[in-house]
């Protein structure tokens, strides 16, 4: 290394001491690999109103077909594509699935913050988009792809796929009606602009889609 001034250094070891605080890499029961996010404020929505959340953890990937599969004995995972996404999953397949490993899912605040970091990125990996680091209408793969193919893509937390592939299933709803869960996150299936942290998809929670899938967190 290079010879840097106390100043230089000191700022270079803290921030990489704060990453390996706010990065706590763990693994579930289940085998699921998650990261500890530590608790504070970050920037939210358009606006970047800021939101505090309290410390969570959350599946580094999308829960895959493989691994779905396991637990729902009718689900059908594709052969060659059982490391893609579980999709055609309703909400409550979904809740079912998280609770089954004792966890649940994310809310809304706790699906944004890990996607986008405490500074508000526009894309989990900055606020300009790039076409090589999510699997959307740009890539035109029209389908879904294996999780974590798109390393360049992660999240500032190290969350893959948090932009593209499949929208992903948040505890919460759109309206106090509460007739409509939301997802997070875009697909492939949809182009960048769906793709921003804090854009979201209205659903129904009994509906399942090809292109809406789930992690968990706890």
């Amino acid at each position: 290394m290079k010879n840097i001034g106390s100043t230089t250094r000191t700022a270079f070891f803290a921030s990489v001491f704060i990453a390996t605080l706010a990065c706590n890499v763990l693994a579930d029961s289940g085998g699921s690999a998650m990261v500890t996010v530590k608790g504070g404020p970050f920037k939210s929505g358009a606006a970047l109103t800021s939101v505090d959340v309290k410390e969570f953890s959350i599946d580094i990937y999308e829960v895959t077909a493989e691994q779905y599969a396991k637990f729902d004995k009718e689900y059908e995972a594709t052969v060659g594509r059982e490391k893609h996404p579980a999709t055609e999953v309703s909400y409550f397949q979904a809740e079912e699935y998280c609770k089954s490993l004792g966890k649940r899912l994310p809310t809304d605040h706790e699906w944004e913050k890990a996607a986008r970091g405490t500074d508000g990125f526009i894309y989990p990996w900055g606020n300009d988009f790039v076409d090589a680091n999510a699997n959307t209408l740009e890539s035109e793969l029209n389908s879904t792809a294996e999780v974590g193919s798109r390393p360049a893509g992660k999240s500032p937390y190290g969350v893959h796929d948090m932009a593209g592939n499949v929208w992903e299933w948040v505890d919460a709803w759109e309206t106090d009606s509460k007739q409509y869960r939301l997802t997070f996150g875009g697909s492939f299936f949809d182009d960048s602009s769906k793709a921003k942290t804090f854009v979201s998809l209205k659903s129904i929670p009994d509906d399942s889609h090809t292109f809406i899938g789930f992690r968990c967190a706890k």
